[in-house]
């Protein structure tokens, strides 16, 4: 038997998407990587369909990170009610920070034996490694600060800690992303709602 979906789920869900997609416009983000960054690596922004997250390389070859950030009850509780997808878009919520470590030399190949949600594009960006290495250790600062309280995500396939800086509508994973990006010498064109990108060649 199909079960029911509330009729309060589908009222709130366009709403969300609706006003989404009224304040981040519909023109996708520019990301325009630096000119001839020093000893260069490639990271990747995923673009999930509403969300994205970052792949960044780890300390040995064939090693990545994945990060992303989010409402803590949607991507750990798993609570997608019509009442908690208001309180992310209109109130301050707490956070996570997913982590997920991928291996192999072929990324791509990685991507798609590791990834355990839907995949709608993929950029690559070259920047300096200096800048990569500063921001993994910053994510890895909050991860082991909230390491005690780790979650696993069968469905996710990441793991959860707590972020410091509370979840709103402005503060969302595709605007944490696109600081993380900016960290690393990257141009960024605006700050999005939605997860919508494109790379500029220089």
């Amino acid at each position: 038997m199909m079960r029911r979906v509330p009729v309060a789920h589908w009222i709130a869900l366009p709403l969300i998407i609706t006003l989404a997609g009224l304040l981040s416009g519909c023109a996708p983000t520019t990301l325009k990587a630096p000119a001839d960054p020093e000893d260069p690596v490639i990271v990747v922004v995923l673009d999930h369909g509403r969300h994205s997250s970052l792949v960044l390389p780890g300390e040995q070859p064939g090693q990545w990170l994945r990060y992303s950030y989010g409402d803590w009850s949607f991507y750990v509780e798993r609570d997608t009610g019509p009442g908690a997808m208001l309180a992310a878009v209109f109130a301050s919520t707490p956070a996570a920070l997913g982590r997920q470590e991928l291996e192999g030399t072929d990324l791509n190949a990685a991507l798609r034996g590791g990834l355990r949600v839907p995949l709608e594009d993929v950029h690559h960006v070259e920047v300096p490694a200096g800048r990569v290495r500063a921001l993994v250790e910053k994510l890895e600062t909050i991860w082991e600060e909230g390491a005690d309280e780790r979650v696993d995500s069968d469905t996710w396939g990441m793991s959860f800690v707590g972020h410091p800086d509370a979840y709103t509508l402005r503060h969302n994973s595709n605007r944490v992303v696109a600081q993380w990006l900016e960290t690393l010498d990257i141009e960024v064109s605006k700050k999005p709602i939605l997860s919508n990108w494109r790379v500029e060649t220089r």
